[in-house]
């Protein structure tokens, strides 16, 4: 399960950092373009209310993205958790579920009553 753990860890780390960096590249792309333009006066307020929404918009976006990258995180630790106690149970011997409600030797097959 280590391996396992270790190997969500790394993928979780590059999709975070990832996403950072091409967040920076995309918003550095679009500055030269943006202050290009802001410097021709009839359209100089519109194109800063327009870069104001592509770099809201960008962030956005890479928000969520590691926002469900950490989700995606927790619930491969969750999964991982009940794989690990499955096993535990299985080397120790224990029943699995629905053994466990039936005493030894009536595991529900057998008639009730006359």
């Amino acid at each position: 399960m280590d391996r396992w753990r270790g190997l969500k860890d790394l993928v979780q780390d590059a999709v975070d950092h990832g996403s950072r960096a091409v967040e920076r590249l995309q918003k550095h792309a679009a500055k030269l373009p943006f202050d290009l333009l802001e410097q021709i006066p009839p359209i100089s307020a519109p194109v800063r209310g327009i870069r104001l929404v592509h770099d809201t918009t960008v962030s956005g976006v890479h928000v969520a993205i590691r926002l469900v990258n950490r989700v995606a995180g927790y619930t491969i630790d969750g999964v991982l958790f009940v794989i690990e106690q499955q096993q535990q149970k299985e080397a120790a011997g224990t029943p699995g579920e629905g053994e466990a409600c039936a005493p030894a030797g009536r595991r529900g097959t057998e008639r009730v009553g006359p």
